[in-house]
C-alpha cells in the first residue's frame, strides 16, 4: 500500500516538472525567436537603401517587414 502511494506521489511530482520545464521550454523558444527576428532587422538595416529597394523594402518599413515574416513562419 505504502509503495502505491509513494508511486502515485512521484508520478504527480514528474507530472508538475514537466509541467514546468514545458514552460521554461516556451519561455527560451519566446526569446529564441526574439533574436533572430532582432538579427533580421540588423541584417537588413546595414543594408543600403538601393539594396532595400531591390528587395522591395523601405527603410521605414523594416520592423514591418521583419513581423510579417514572423507571422509567414507561424503559418
Amino acid at each position: 500500500m505504502i509503495s502505491l502511494l509513494f508511486a502515485a506521489a512521484l508520478a504527480a511530482v514528474v507530472k508538475a516538472l514537466n509541467a514546468v520545464g514545458d514552460r521554461f521550454f516556451g519561455f527560451f523558444a519566446v526569446v529564441e525567436e526574439a533574436h533572430a527576428a532582432a538579427a533580421r532587422f540588423e541584417t537588413l538595416a546595414r543594408l543600403s537603401d538601393a539594396e532595400l529597394a531591390r528587395r522591395g523594402l523601405k527603410r521605414e518599413g523594416l520592423a514591418q517587414a521583419v513581423l510579417a515574416k514572423r507571422r509567414q513562419g507561424m503559418n
